[in-house]
């Protein structure tokens, strides 16, 4: 929810010409109807970095995506795991039927539950989806893992980088381990931008509450880490 003193200052800023920029792990059409409804929103960091986009226009203006081949075998790694997993493609997510029917069981809420299932579409083998994209030059834009064990979402955290050092593994709910390229972050989503409306690095701010968040902090010239509370 956007409060009515946050939708205030955001106008106030718009009015001062401030470029103003979600930067969502999630894909387009998942970013909540208030979000998408400003009007002054021209541009957003969509997949935590795998894909900028010009809202105003439709297109993607970059991608930084994990390779077809690379996104097979984690998912066959996945397989020997306790956990639900997907794949993001072309900003729509997949997921194998089985763990489409049974969310409830990962999900933390209701209203995450909802998201996750309106916005993933079920089928039978995951693997056939990925292994089909080898022959048609696409990537896959995120992975998610999904469990509510938390020793096993922490442990995975600390693992899976030795063991797939090509990605970035972040989080940004207590349930999920996000999973993208090692090129796709908010923080060098940030970077294009700017570079692409002539902005300085330094002359950027950026705020965020989570481990998705970390390098866009980083990289604005005021990185303001939030506890998104009223």
């Amino acid at each position: 929810k956007l409060t009515p003193e946050t939708l205030r200052v955001l106008y106030k800023a718009a009015e001062l010409g401030i470029e103003l920029i979600p930067a969502t792990g999630r894909f387009w059409k998942a970013v909540t109807d208030d979000i998408k409804n400003l009007p002054f929103i021209h541009y957003a960091v969509i997949l935590n970095g795998a894909a900028i986009y010009d809202v105003k226009k439709d297109k993607i203006l970059a991608r930084f995506e994990i390779p077809p081949e690379r996104a097979e075998t984690m998912a066959r790694v996945f397989d020997g795991l306790n956990v639900v997993y997907d794949a993001i493609i072309d900003g729509q997510g997949y997921m194998k039927r089985e763990f489409h029917e049974n969310l409830k069981d990962v999900a933390v809420d209701d209203w995450q539950y909802k998201i996750m299932h309106d916005m993933r579409t079920p089928v039978e083998s995951l693997h056939e989806v990925l292994r089909g994209l080898m022959s048609q030059d696409k990537g896959i834009q995120k992975m998610q893992i999904y469990t509510k064990d938390k020793k096993l979402r922490e442990s995975l955290l600390a693992s899976l980088p030795a063991v797939f050092p090509n990605n970035l593994f972040t989080s940004s709910v207590p349930n999920n381990i996000e999973i993208n390229d090692l090129k796709a972050n908010k923080g060098g989503g940030l970077k294009f931008i700017a570079s692409h409306l002539g902005i300085d690095i330094s002359s950027t701010m950026a705020f965020g509450d989570g481990l998705n968040d970390i390098f866009m902090i980083k990289a604005a010239g005021i990185g303001v880490a939030m506890g998104n509370t009223a």
